[in-house]
């Protein structure tokens, strides 16, 4: 789409009533995907900060209740059931936000719990690097300029939503952090053993 498109729209009323009804329904029915969806759109048509916001949060909520009922029932997020998948990229924004933001532990301890609650290989591999590099205070800038392969993003519907590709300077990287990473993965097996 053209961002004259996008103005068109913006400046559509009927558009826009169906957008809000659209963004109330998902809401009021706690549905993951629709919410994102309306937050996609609403960033497309650079909405206010205020009503992004508000979906954002709405979103980390319904997220966060979605992860504590999976926790409880021990049981995994499976990266092919979209509710799940958008669940995930909930928690995986979350904790990207914590870490550019330099709550080193706050996004340490999300990219842990998405480590051990993805049923999914690939994505559970892919947060070992964020952990270590977390664990050890490594800046969000260092992290995705010395370690993420911006170049070859993993573009996939599943994939598209996590940092998953990485330069050959991790291997180099994991053996060096692998002190930060094995304590880091220790405190999630004590936080697993008091459940």
């Amino acid at each position: 789409m053209q961002s004259n498109e996008f103005e068109d729209l913006k400046n559509n009323p009927q558009f826009m009533l169906e957008l809000g009804q659209k963004e109330e329904a998902a809401v009021k029915a706690k549905d993951i995907v629709g919410m994102y969806e309306v937050l996609d759109t609403a960033v497309m048509l650079d909405l206010s900060a205020e009503r992004l916001d508000r979906i954002y949060t709405e979103i980390l909520q319904t997220v966060f209740d979605r992860l504590a009922d999976k926790l409880t029932k021990e049981q995994f997020f499976d990266i092919n059931d979209q509710r799940d998948l958008y669940t995930m990229r909930g928690i995986y924004e979350h904790g990207i936000e914590r870490y550019s933001d330099n709550d080193f532990k706050g996004a340490k301890e999300i990219f842990l719990i998405l480590h051990h609650t993805a049923n999914d290989e690939t994505l559970s591999k892919a947060m070992m690097p964020h952990i270590a590099a977390a664990a050890s205070q490594m800046k969000f800038d260092d992290f995705i300029d010395e370690l993420v392969d911006v170049e070859n993003p993993n573009d996939s519907e599943t994939y598209g939503f996590f940092l998953t590709n990485f330069k050959p300077s991790v291997e180099g990287f994991m053996k060096e952090k692998a002190e930060a990473l094995e304590s880091a993965l220790k405190e999630l097996e004590t936080l697993k053993s008091e459940k």
